[in-house]
């Protein structure tokens, strides 16, 4: 195994590798949350690899995430030591395959299913009226929304406008609706961080939101959101934006398993 170092440091052979899959924007979609670790984010990442298995830790947001490529529950399990403390609860995003080597490794604390959505549609169909886009002295007005819907606000990155840009929606000066840019990656883009009042016209909100967000990056990479299975009427909504369910994936809670 390679010694733990920061991502930006990446070994030659997992630099070129991640280099080289990630030309292909159907595979840096199935891996976006270790291709992001190694990345966008990799000042804030540890990684730990080898040939058969690469760990990346993200320490530098309220819960520890982990992300990894590679098959083996045994590696994931023993490059993982390096990585955490021992009893801290991590959180990981993974696909269907990656669950199963996940559920071998790690002792889980809870799964919640969600959807991969991928924009396929034409942004030229789309209305973003009367979405505007925020700047950061908005940030207070964010805030304060999510705190009245009780959201807790989730950027991958400190600063909610690094990523690119956010939109949201005013009644007067009161900001009703929002959505932010979460995740800028080579030929991909996550979108998401929506938050509406609910009223009578949240849909509407909603709609304008990411639609904004849509028109904004399509022209140039692939948009998609991560939504859990669960929101059946945010699915929908989506679909008829032009978005598909592109793959099941899974919010996993975990902790190492005792020592035995």
């Amino acid at each position: 195994m390679q010694a733990v170092a920061r991502a930006e440091r990446l070994s030659s052979h997992l630099a070129n590798q991640i280099e080289a899959q990630t030309r292909d924007p159907d595979w840096t979609l199935a891996h976006y949350t270790f291709v992001a670790s190694v990345t966008t984010l990799a000042a804030e990442c540890d990684i730990a690899h080898s040939p058969a298995m690469s760990v990346a830790s993200n320490h530098a947001v309220p819960r520890l995430r982990l992300a990894f490529i590679g098959e083996s529950a045994e590696l994931l399990a023993n490059y993982t030591t390096f990585l955490i403390s021992h009893g801290s609860e991590m959180e990981l995003l993974v696909d269907e395959a990656q669950r199963a080597v996940a559920e071998q490794a790690f002792k889980v604390l809870s799964n919640e299913a969600q959807w991969q959505m991928v924009f396929r549609g034409d942004p030229g169909t789309l209305n973003a009226d009367p979405a505007a886009e925020l700047a950061d002295n908005d940030l207070p007005a964010m805030q304060a929304l999510a705190k009245s819907e009780q959201v807790e606000l989730r950027f991958a990155t400190r600063d909610p406008f690094q990523q690119g840009p956010a939109f949201g929606i005013w009644d007067e000066n009161r900001l009703v609706a929002m959505g932010v840019t979460n995740l800028r990656l080579p030929g991909v883009v996550q979108v998401g961080t929506i938050v509406a009042k609910k009223t009578a016209a949240e849909h509407l909100h909603i709609t304008a939101i990411m639609s904004a967000l849509v028109k904004a990056h399509a022209e140039r990479m692939l948009v998609f959101c991560i939504i859990p299975q669960q929101h059946g009427d945010a699915v929908e909504l989506l679909e008829t934006l032009g978005f598909v369910r592109e793959r099941p994936m899974y919010r996993m809670r975990c902790v190492l398993k005792e020592e035995k």
